[in-house]
């Protein structure tokens, strides 16, 4: 396209010179100017004017300057008592001393074949005398000369302008060509459909259209992607907390049943025990449900500081080490002595460690061990928490879908303070990892 473009610019250049060259065909066909009558007259014409009121020798001086500027004319001028003035060798037939008759003669060699004469009265005064130039016929243009003598030039004319349309006519069907073909690759129907991608044919105007075309289809198919993936953990996180609320409340129906049957009795007190506690996780969960909706939707507060991890880490083992000894859970701690220091929240960091350990015990409850220790990062260059357990494992290990409403707080906080964490599951046990990159 590009080579196109310069052929039809070269051409819009020309444009202008091309039709002067049949006005002044001399410029290719002789080694002298070639002047059209009306304006070689008007120039004479105007120097003679110009001339109004001025000596002899101011005439003269002028005469000069044009003698030089029309080498092949003859220029002379008669003054007012009729005698020829000029300052070159003349022709045999100009009279030193004119009078009428050699007026009129003059006045017939205007039309004189073989040669063009020029009179005009100096100021448009005859009191002034006449100056007058002759030139040779082959410097004037003629009407035979610009069309029979200068006809493959016109040839040359006709051509180049063909030319010009025809690649005007190609540059425009390919340049629509190739609109169209985008234009049909936007054309799609259905509500959720994509246009396909177009190939880049050339490196131009409409290539980078066509570029920035491709380029929005795949962030669309990227945007539509993320929006599958998102649907899906809706779906799954919806299906995480009905079966975490239907849980509970399959258990206080059955035991409501029995306190209803023998209020009084041992096991009545029992269900009314174990009906209180799964209320308690029924609004755990709703607390869970709340925090993470606030999440989502970027609203829950946050106060990033420096925070001793291992000193937090202990804190929150002591708080739950009854729940852990009541369960009969072998706890393992190992942390370091010297303080290790990350920018978090500390309100977070103990939301995520609860959910954590509740995991655990809901969980991996069966393995009855728990072990927390954190890895040297000076050998990882990253220092890591990391929390195991000997439970059966949880079937679902993708981390965002995490093993219940818990483990998704768990994503969105560490992804919000800049931690990164992991869960691998196997049959003999969870391994949950949290860490912050060292710099």
């Amino acid at each position: 396209m590009t080579k196109y473009l310069i052929l039809i610019m070269t051409a819009m250049l020309l444009w202008p010179v091309i039709p002067a060259m049949f006005y002044f065909p001399g410029y290719l066909l002789s080694n002298h100017p070639i002047y059209r009558p009306e304006e070689i007259t008007r120039i004479w014409q105007q120097e003679a004017m110009k001339l109004n009121g001025t000596d002899r020798d101011t005439i003269l001086n002028r005469l000069a300057e044009l003698n030089e500027e029309f080498p092949d004319a003859e220029i002379f001028w008669v003054d007012p008592s009729g005698k020829t003035q000029a300052v070159q060798d003349l022709s045999d037939d100009t009279p030193a001393q004119w009078d009428y008759e050699d007026v009129l003669s003059l006045q017939m060699q205007g039309h004189k074949p073989g040669s063009f004469t020029l009179a005009s009265l100096i100021g448009g005064d005859p009191k002034q005398g006449f100056m007058v130039m002759r030139l040779p016929e082959s410097h004037i243009l003629s009407a035979e000369m610009s069309l029979a003598g200068n006809l493959p030039l016109i040839l040359l004319f006709f051509i180049i302008c063909l030319c010009f349309v025809g690649l005007s006519w190609l540059f425009f069907v390919k340049l629509r060509k190739r609109l169209i073909k985008l234009q049909s690759a936007m054309s799609v129907s259905g509500k959720n459909e994509i246009p396909n991608e177009v190939t880049i044919s050339k490196k131009d105007e409409i290539g980078e259209l066509e570029g920035a075309f491709n380029r929005m289809v795949r962030e669309l198919r990227e945007s539509q992607q993320r929006e599958r993936e998102e649907e899906d953990l809706r779906k799954q996180f919806i299906s995480n907390v009905s079966h975490d609320l239907r849980t509970p409340l399959t258990v206080i129906r059955q035991h409501i049943h029995t306190v209803r049957n023998n209020p009084e009795s041992s096991h009545g007190q029992t269900s009314l025990s174990i009906i209180e506690r799964k209320l308690n996780e029924v609004d755990k969960l709703m607390d869970n449900l709340l925090s993470y909706s606030l999440l989502s939707a970027g609203k829950y507060p946050i106060s990033m500081q420096p925070v001793d991890i291992t000193e937090e880490v202990r804190n929150r083992v002591a708080e739950w080490y009854p729940v852990f000894e009541a369960k009969d859970f072998e706890v393992q701690v190992e942390l370091p002595d010297e303080p290790v220091i990350w920018a978090a929240d500390p309100m977070w960091l103990h939301r995520i460690l609860d959910n954590v350990f509740q995991n655990v015990v809901r969980h991996a409850g069966a393995g009855r061990y728990i072990a927390v220790h954190m890895t040297d990062g000076q050998k990882s260059q990253k220092q890591t928490l990391i929390i195991r357990d000997r439970g059966p494992g949880i079937s679902n290990k993708t981390l965002e879908k995490g093993a219940g409403i818990g483990l998704s707080i768990v994503s969105l906080m560490t992804k919000e303070m800049g931690m990164q964490w992991e869960m691998e599951s196997s049959s003999t046990g969870c391994t949950f990892s949290i860490w912050k990159e060292t710099k």
